[in-house]
């Protein structure tokens, strides 16, 4: 699940927020005991930290002012960790060996939602391998099993092609939308305009067109655009 959540960073603001955040944290893996949990957005500089705690017997805590809701990253030492949805009302962060979950508003509560499912596509795409050995030694033929597999691995494309569409389109008015394109375009590819893209942005509201994370990610992917075509 990390890697799913690892790189998912970003700072935009879509309503105003007032009085501060609290955080409180609680994890049972051994491995993060004593060691300093930092609270980070990207401002003009790169990742800025603006909070900070030790976790001392499995649990942390965080509070500080909160003008705008905002995507942050929580961070293990230097280590990218989890996002979350800072937002002027308590959250709650637990984390375990085989998960990671933010919740106290419904904007964690679907962020999270997301990432499961995100994962669970992946999961299933990562099993395919498995299941491909598995019918050679059953002796099923070749290309029965290249027909079968193919099959399914563009199933799973087409469900996370609507997964994202899905939250990011049914998401415009908050940040949300910006957080699952981030997820989405941080793929380790360069950035491009793929026709989902395309169908994105001729949707996307205004607020989420100038948020300073999908301006700068369009105009390099324009820009590679021009130069794959000679432009």
């Amino acid at each position: 699940m990390k890697k799913t959540v690892y790189a998912f960073l970003a700072s935009a603001a879509f309503c105003s927020c007032a009085s501060q955040y609290t955080i409180e944290g609680q994890t049972s893996s051994s491995d993060m005991e004593g060691k300093m949990v930092y609270l980070k957005t990207v401002s003009a500089d790169g990742m800025t930290s603006i909070d900070s705690c030790e976790i001392i017997h499995g649990n942390f805590s965080m509070a500080g002012k909160c003008d705008t809701v905002t995507m942050a990253e929580l961070f293990l030492d230097a280590q990218p960790l989890m996002p979350l949805v800072l937002e002027a009302v308590p959250l709650e962060v637990s984390i375990n060996d085989t998960t990671m979950k933010v919740s106290g508003t419904e904007l964690n509560e679907k962020l999270y939602d997301f990432l499961y499912k995100k994962l669970h596509l992946e999961t299933q795409a990562a099993e395919l391998p498995r299941k491909e050995t598995r019918m050679i030694m059953d002796g099923k033929d070749e290309a029965e099993i290249n027909y079968l597999l193919n099959a399914e691995m563009q199933q799973l494309t087409q469900d996370y092609d609507k997964l994202v569409m899905d939250y990011i389109t049914g998401n415009f008015d908050n940040m949300l939308s910006v957080g699952v394109f981030m997820i989405h375009t941080q793929n380790g590819q360069p950035p491009m305009i793929t026709p989902q893209i395309e169908d994105i942005m001729s949707k996307a509201s205004s607020t989420f067109k100038e948020n300073n994370y999908v301006k700068t990610f369009m105009q390099a992917a324009e820009q590679n655009q021009r130069n794959a075509y000679g432009r």
